[in-house]
């Protein structure tokens, strides 16, 4: 997956300037992927330069115009093209694995804070999915199938994090 295709997938249903595309990805696609500001707009500039999208610029009084981008023919073929082509699976990359391939050699007191910080950055994710699944998804068996799409990748999230937590606890243990 690529932050092209997420913003295309944001831009899809209504056009939006970069703070409104940020608020999308906080509300609905934050824990699906992760982006700087600076990213973002660099990236919706690049695609403005492809022609996926385009640019409307709106004069503010006392504020910074707004540009407001939508996305063209072109965009909304990019997204179909993107949709109907199978991904690849991905590996978890997580540079804390590769420690435990020196586990002799990694001093214990590190071991304990590292994976104590760890617990907490989940127990933190954890969180952060219960307030999106309270603001967004609070009451799942009313939504339509598309609208419960979303939610289903939120409880996958959450899942797979709780299932973190008690792997983190289970190393602990033995630490």
């Amino acid at each position: 997956m690529s932050l092209r295709a997420v913003l295309l997938i944001t831009l899809q249903r209504e056009p939006g300037t970069g703070y409104d595309i940020l608020q999308r990805f906080k509300a609905g696609l934050a824990h699906v992927w992760q982006a700087s500001h600076q990213q973002l707009y660099r990236e919706l500039d690049r695609m403005r330069g492809d022609g996926l999208l385009t640019c409307e610029t709106l004069p503010q009084t006392e504020r910074p115009d707004r540009k407001v981008y939508q996305l063209t023919e072109a965009g909304r073929q990019a997204l179909d093209n993107w949709l109907a082509e199978p991904l690849s699976t991905s590996p978890v990359r997580q540079p804390l694995f590769a420690k435990f391939f020196a586990w002799e050699r990694w001093p214990e007191e590190a071991r304990r804070e590292e994976l104590a910080a760890f617990r907490k950055q989940l127990q933190e994710r954890l969180t952060t999915y219960a307030a999106i699944e309270q603001e967004w998804f609070s009451n799942p068996e009313t939504l339509t199938p598309s609208q419960r799409a979303p939610w289903h990748t939120l409880r996958l999230g959450q899942r797979l994090t709780e299932t973190w937590v008690e792997w983190v606890d289970e190393v602990m243990e033995e630490v």
